[in-house]
């Protein structure tokens, strides 16, 4: 049976994310790595890490409660495919797989409907919150090579409507 290797961030709602990211950035010291104005792919977003050099986002803030969401970090790609099949071999449908750059993530809900983000870090090229549709049937080398070219700036993604319906592995 594939395990986790450990909760990893969150992803909160909130009316403004820039402000609750102040409050978390002066009262509990968080560093902004990242984020949105309302124009972004997923709309407004901050994105925090108590640890930037070893995290690039412990906290996610989305404007839209939609893309709110638990995560989970697997430590190998293998892990990652048998937990996609694990998760599937249960009768749980898939709603979203994703090349983020700086991961490879696969999406579903939990019996209460919350969003559970399943990844693997790559550590190549900075983390996005867009990227392009992951094919846990393609190779390794394959996968590798499409996240160096998205990592690089170069890739092709998906505007974030498409990519929400688009789950076929």
């Amino acid at each position: 049976m594939a395990t986790i290797a450990g909760f990893c961030h969150v992803g909160l709602a909130a009316n403004d994310p820039a402000a609750l990211a102040a409050f978390y950035r002066d009262v509990l010291g968080m560093a902004v790595t990242g984020g949105s104005g309302a124009d972004g792919p997923h709309g407004a977003t901050a994105f925090l890490s108590s640890r930037p050099a070893e995290e690039d986002h412990e906290l996610a803030i989305f404007a839209d409660a939609r893309y709110r969401h638990l995560a989970f970090k697997v430590a190998s790609l293998a892990d990652l495919r048998a937990l996609y099949h694990q998760v599937i071999a249960h009768g749980i449908p898939i709603k979203l797989t994703m090349i983020h750059g700086r991961s490879l993530a696969f999406y579903f809900g939990d019996p209460e409907g919350n969003m559970i983000e399943v990844y693997w870090p790559t550590d190549l090229g900075k983390g996005r919150p867009d990227g392009e549709r992951l094919d846990l049937a393609a190779s390794d080398d394959e996968l590798i090579a499409q996240v160096a070219r998205i990592a690089s700036g170069t890739g092709r993604s998906l505007p974030p409507a498409q990519a929400a319906t688009d789950s076929t592995p």
